[in-house]
C-alpha cells in the first residue's frame, strides 16, 4: 500500500487527499477512512502548525498487502480472481472501463495531485494492469519493490525544499514605482493577499494593475516581514553584449567623454562658451539649460592633438535623470561650483554620482573674478563628501576660472589631457558599435532623430541598430559638426535616422551583421527589460490619501525632446497632490497636431506646451475652439502655471477671526422674527459676520448676521460699548445669551 499526502497552496491549507495503490489495481482509487499524517510541509513562515511526525496510533486496521508469491498465490480472494478472468476474456469492455477510471479519478483528483501520483508511479516502476495480466513474471519482478522507502524520499526532498524557503533574503530595495501584481512578484506573495491586506486593514479597494504610492509599497513590505533597504538607482546596469573595454591589438586610444556638472546658474555653459570661443549662453531659454548636448574640441597638449568630447548637462533640479544619463557615459568629470555661491543641492548630486560610480573629477571653481572670496570653505566643504584636492594633500585637481574674462582656461584644458592620457582609455575600431542613446526629438520632416554616443567600434550607414527591443537600420548619420558622415567613430556623440518607434533615453544600443541576429538578441535579452510606466504612474496610483476627496486637473502635455518630457513628469511627480492630482491624459514629443486638439475638446484638459513650434493651421483650431493653450520655454514658468491651475481649481478657503463679542438684553418681534437687543462688551460687530450663540457654555447656535441696526437704522458696523439689534437665521433667543462675532479671512490656497 502506498500514500501520498499532499498540501496544496503555500498559506492555507486545503483538504488532504489521500491515494491507495494495490500492486494488481493501481488505478482504482481507495479512499482511507481515518489516516495519519505522516509528514507536513509549511512554506509560509508565518503559518505555525505542530503535527508529529511519528503515527503513535490508528482507529483503523489497514490490511496487510497480498503476497504474489506460490505459497501464497491460493490466497487471493475470489473477487479479485473473477475480476482478473473477466478483463482477460472481455479486453474490449476493459479499455472501456479505463476510459471511465481514468475520468472518475479526475473527479476525485485535482490536476496537481494526480501529478503527484503519476510521479510516485514512475518512480515504483509498476506497470499497467493489462501489462500484468499479460506476463505473470512481471508481479514476480514487482515484488521486491519498497514503496514506503520512495514516500520518504519525496518527503525529505520537499523538506530541503522547505528549508531553502527559509533561507531567503528578507532585504528587498524599492527604486521603482509598483502595480500590486510587480510587487507581488518581488516579495512573493500572491495578488489576492496584497489586495485583500489592502481593503480590510487599510480600506483600500485595489486592482491587480494599479500604481501603489511608496508608503504603500513600505507598509506591505513592512508587514509580510521584509526588511525595506535604501534604494540606489544611481548604478550602472550594463547588458553584456561586447567587451568594449578590452585591450586588444587592433585598440586603439580613444577620445576622452568630459561631462560638465554642477548647480543651476553656476556658470557651466559660460566655462564650454569659453572652451568653444562660441556663445552659447544667449541661445538658450532663459539662460539655463534644459537638455543635454554634446561639443567636440581639438586641443593640442604636449605637441599631440586631443580630440576632447564634452557634453553640457542642466543644473536644474527637475532634471535629475539627464545629469545621471550624462555622468553613467563620461570618462571625466568637470565638477563646477560657483566662487560665490558654494556647494548647493545639484552639486552634492554629483558629488554621490561621481563617488558611486568612482569617476575621475577636477574641482573648476567659477566666478574666480568674484570679491567674494569662499575658496577655503568650498574646499573644507568638499571634504567633507571625501573630496580632498590636491594642495590639502588628496588626489583631486581643482582649477580657478573666469569664465566671461577666460582666465585659466589652457590649464584646465591641459588638466583634463594629462588626466585622460593617465587613464588610458581605448577603444577597437574594428567592432561593431555600441553605445547609449541619449535624447530623441522628432523632427516634422525626416521623423525620428535620435542623439547616441559611441562607446566602443565603428557606427557606418546601413548598420543594424538594437536598443532594448527595438531594431532599426542607419539611415543617415549627422556629427556634433552638422556634417553628414558615412562613419563615426568611439566616444563621437552622433544623430541617426534609424528607428520607428522611439527609444528609451538612457537604454543601450548594439549593432549586429544581420537582422537575424539581431531579432535573436531582442528575444534573448527581453526578460531582462522592464516596462516603462511614465506619465501613467501619475495617474490612479493608490496612497493613503484616497480616502480623502481630491479634485482632479486633466493636462496634455507636449514637448521638443524626449529628455524634456521626461523631466516635466519628474517635476510633476514633485508637486504635492494632497488636494489635487494631476491626471496626465497624454504626454508626447514633437510639435502639436490635430489629435492633442481633438483629445482637449473630449477631455477638457489645457494643453501645456514646452520648446515646440505651433503651426497656423493648428494655431487657428486652438483659437476656435477657445483650448487653454500655453506655451513655455523655461521650465520654471512651466511649474508655477501648472501649480497655479492646481490652486485655481481648489474651493476658497476662511479663517475665523474673533473680532467682538456682544449680550442678548432683551427680545423684539418682528414680521421678519425675533431681534436680539444686545451690548456690544467688546470689540465689534459687523454686519454679515459669522457668529455663535454660547447658552450655558454650550453652542446653540452658528451662523450669520442677516441685519444690523443702531437706533433703528441699518449699519454696517456697531463698536463697543454701543447698543445694537441683531438678527440671523435663528429664533430662540433669550436673555444672557453671548454672542461671538467672527471676521472671515480669505486664507492663502496651498497645495
Amino acid at each position: 500500500m502506498n500514500i501520498l499526502i499532499v498540501s496544496v497552496n503555500k498559506y492555507k491549507c486545503k483538504k488532504l487527499s489521500f491515494f491507495c495503490f494495490h500492486r494488481d489495481y493501481y488505478d482504482d482509487i481507495l479512499i482511507l477512512k481515518s489516516p495519519r499524517l505522516l509528514k507536513t510541509v509549511i512554506s509560509n513562515p508565518h503559518l505555525s502548525i505542530s503535527v508529529d511526525d511519528i503515527i503513535t496510533s490508528n482507529d483503523v486496521k489497514v490490511p496487510s498487502l497480498v503476497k504474489f508469491d506460490k505459497k501464497s498465490k491460493s490466497s487471493i480472494n475470489t473477487d479479485q480472481k473473477d475480476l482478473i478472468k473477466s478483463k482477460k476474456s472481455k479486453s474490449k469492455l476493459s479499455k472501456n472501463k479505463n476510459r471511465n477510471d481514468s475520468q472518475d479519478v479526475n473527479q476525485i483528483v485535482s490536476s496537481e495531485e494526480d501529478l503527484f501520483g503519476n510521479d510516485l508511479m514512475s518512480r515504483s516502476g509498476l506497470k499497467s494492469r493489462k501489462s500484468l495480466v499479460k506476463s505473470k513474471k512481471n508481479k514476480i519482478k514487482n515484488q521486491n519493490l519498497d514503496i514506503p522507502v520512495n514516500i520518504y524520499n519525496l518527503n525529505l526532498d520537499i523538506s530541503k525544499d522547505d528549508n531553502s524557503i527559509d533561507q531567503i533574503s528578507k532585504d528587498i530595495v524599492i527604486d521603482k514605482i509598483l502595480s500590486v501584481k510587480d510587487l507581488a512578484i518581488c516579495i512573493n506573495v500572491p495578488v489576492a493577499e496584497i489586495i485583500t491586506y489592502l481593503f480590510l486593514d487599510k480600506g483600500i479597494a485595489a486592482t491587480i494593475n494599479q500604481i501603489l504610492d511608496f508608503e504603500i509599497c513600505a507598509d506591505i513590505v513592512k508587514y509580510y516581514g521584509f526588511n525595506l533597504l535604501k534604494s540606489n538607482n544611481n548604478k550602472i546596469d550594463v547588458l553584456e553584449h561586447q567587451s568594449s573595454n578590452k585591450l586588444s591589438s587592433e585598440s586603439i586610444e580613444r577620445s576622452p567623454v568630459i561631462s560638465i556638472l554642477g548647480h543651476v546658474d553656476h556658470g557651466k555653459t559660460t566655462l564650454l562658451d569659453s572652451i568653444l570661443k562660441t556663445n552659447l549662453v544667449d541661445k538658450e531659454p532663459g539662460g539655463i539649460t534644459q537638455s543635454i548636448a554634446a561639443y567636440e574640441v581639438i586641443y593640442l597638449h604636449e605637441n599631440k592633438e586631443f580630440n576632447l568630447t564634452f557634453l553640457d548637462t542642466p543644473g536644474h533640479e527637475s532634471f535629475k535623470s539627464i545629469r545621471l544619463r550624462g555622468a553613467k557615459i563620461t570618462d571625466i568629470v568637470l565638477l563646477i561650483v560657483a566662487m560665490d555661491d558654494g556647494l548647493k543641492q545639484q552639486t552634492i548630486e554629483s558629488i554621490n554620482y561621481i563617488k558611486e560610480m568612482s569617476l575621475s573629477c577636477i574641482i573648476v571653481i567659477t566666478k574666480s573674478d568674484k570679491v567674494l572670496n569662499n575658496l577655503d570653505k568650498i574646499k573644507d566643504d568638499l571634504a567633507k563628501h571625501n573630496l580632498i584636492c590636491q594642495d590639502w594633500g588628496g588626489d583631486v585637481p581643482l582649477v580657478e576660472v573666469s569664465a566671461i574674462k577666460g582666465n585659466n582656461i589652457d590649464i584646465l584644458l591641459s588638466k583634463i589631457c594629462f588626466l585622460a592620457k593617465s587613464k588610458n582609455l581605448y577603444a577597437n575600431l574594428q567592432d561593431l558599435a555600441s553605445g547609449t542613446v541619449i535624447d530623441t526629438i522628432l523632427h516634422k520632416k525626416q521623423g525620428l532623430i535620435t542623439t547616441m554616443i559611441i562607446q566602443n567600434g565603428t557606427l557606418r550607414v546601413g548598420d543594424i541598430v538594437v536598443s532594448d527591443n527595438l531594431l532599426g537600420r542607419v539611415k543617415s548619420i549627422i556629427n556634433s559638426s552638422e556634417v553628414r558622415v558615412q562613419s563615426s567613430y568611439p566616444s563621437s556623440v552622433v544623430r541617426i535616422l534609424c528607428f520607428s518607434s522611439i527609444p528609451k533615453a538612457g537604454s543601450y544600443f548594439y549593432c549586429f551583421n544581420s537582422e537575424k541576429e539581431a531579432k535573436k538578441y531582442i528575444i534573448k535579452s527581453s526578460d531582462l527589460l522592464t516596462s516603462d510606466l511614465s506619465f501613467q504612474s501619475l495617474n490612479t496610483r493608490i496612497s493613503f490619501y484616497d480616502q480623502i476627496p481630491r479634485k482632479q486637473l486633466k493636462l496634455i502635455i507636449k514637448s521638443d525632446t524626449q529628455g524634456s518630457l521626461e523631466a516635466i513628469i519628474e517635476l510633476f511627480s514633485t508637486i504635492s497632490q494632497l488636494k489635487v492630482q494631476i491626471n496626465v491624459i497624454d504626454a508626447s514629443f514633437g510639435n502639436v497636431t490635430n489629435n492633442d486638439i481633438d483629445l482637449s475638446i473630449a477631455s477638457q484638459a489645457p494643453i501645456i506646451a514646452f520648446n515646440v513650434n505651433l503651426l497656423p493651421q493648428i494655431s487657428n483650431l486652438i483659437k476656435k475652439h477657445q483650448i487653454n493653450f500655453k506655451m513655455f520655454n523655461i521650465i520654471y514658468d512651466l511649474l508655477e502655471y501648472v501649480q497655479k491651475l492646481m490652486l485655481d481649481i481648489l474651493e476658497p478657503e476662511y479663517a475665523n477671526i474673533l473680532i467682538g463679542n456682544a449680550i442678548v438684553q432683551t427680545i423684539f418681534k418682528n414680521n421678519k422674527g425675533s431681534v436680539a437687543g444686545c451690548i456690544v462688551s467688546s470689540g465689534k460687530v459687523i454686519m454679515n459676520s459669522y457668529i455663535n450663540v454660547h447658552r450655558n457654555n454650550i453652542i446653540v447656535h452658528k451662523g450669520y448676521i442677516t441685519s444690523l441696526k443702531y437706533t433703528k437704522n441699518d449699519v454696517t458696523e456697531v463698536v463697543s460699548p454701543s447698543e445694537c439689534g441683531l438678527m440671523s437665521d435663528f429664533q430662540d433667543w433669550q436673555k444672557s445669551d453671548l454672542i461671538e462675532v467672527y471676521e472671515m479671512v480669505l486664507k492663502e490656497k496651498v497645495l
